[in-house]
């Protein structure tokens, strides 16, 4: 039985998992390919730094316009934005 809980109990204690499952690692993120990865563990750490949805908003359209105008100059296609890691965090009660 204890087997099947240690996992469980691993899972719930890391919180940066939880609160960003596809996230986290930095390499799942739109435009990945176009930071270096201090960027991408900044991006994560920023992410996990918001108090507020409209900050994490403004973050992120910032970021955005930043990973297009980098792809735009290396004649990079990127995919549309998906998903919202601030609805994703305010759902989750990290954010306000």
């Amino acid at each position: 039985m204890f087997r099947y809980l240690l996992p469980l109990v691993l899972v719930l204690l890391n919180g940066q998992a939880m609160a960003f499952p596809w996230y986290s690692g930095g390499d799942n993120i739109r435009g990945a390919e176009l930071l270096t990865p201090d960027e991408r563990k900044a991006y994560v750490a920023r992410l996990q730094s918001m108090k507020s949805f409209d900050e994490c908003k403004a973050y992120m359209q910032a970021h955005y316009g930043e990973i297009d105008r980098r792809a735009k100059e290396r004649n990079i296609e990127l995919p549309p934005v998906q998903g919202d890691p601030c609805a994703v965090m305010k759902t989750m009660g990290r954010i306000r």
